[in-house]
C-alpha cells in the first residue's frame, strides 16, 4: 500500500505544470507575459481557450508535443513546460509568460 502512495507521489511531482488534464478535468491557469499582456488559459484534454484582454478570445486544439504542451491553430499557438508557456497570437511577434500563483 506505501509503495503504491510512493509511486503516485512521484507520478504526480513528475507531472509538468499545468499537468494534462484527464479527460473531464479543467485547469484554468493564468500568465503574466514580457509584453505586459496578461492571459487566462482554459485547458481541457483536447483544448485550450486563451482570453486576452483587447483581443477575441480563441480556442486551439492540441497539438503533437515532444515536450510538455502544445496547441496550435491558424498562426496562433500556446506551447509551455513547466511554469512558463510561450504565446503567439497570429500576426504578433513571439512572448514568454510566467504563470502567476
Amino acid at each position: 500500500m506505501r509503495a503504491a502512495i510512493a509511486l503516485i507521489c512521484l507520478a504526480l511531482a513528475a507531472c509538468q505544470t499545468p499537468c494534462p488534464p484527464g479527460p473531464s478535468e479543467t485547469i484554468v491557469a493564468r500568465f503574466e507575459c514580457e509584453d505586459g499582456s496578461e492571459l487566462q488559459v482554459t485547458f481541457t484534454l483536447e483544448q485550450v481557450v486563451v482570453v486576452q484582454e483587447g483581443y477575441t478570445t480563441l480556442t486551439l486544439p492540441s497539438r503533437i508535443s515532444s515536450a510538455g504542451y502544445r496547441y496550435a491553430d491558424q498562426g496562433a499557438e500556446l506551447r509551455g513546460r513547466m511554469d512558463q508557456t510561450r504565446w503567439t497570437r497570429a500576426g504578433a511577434a513571439e512572448t514568454l509568460c510566467d504563470r502567476q500563483q
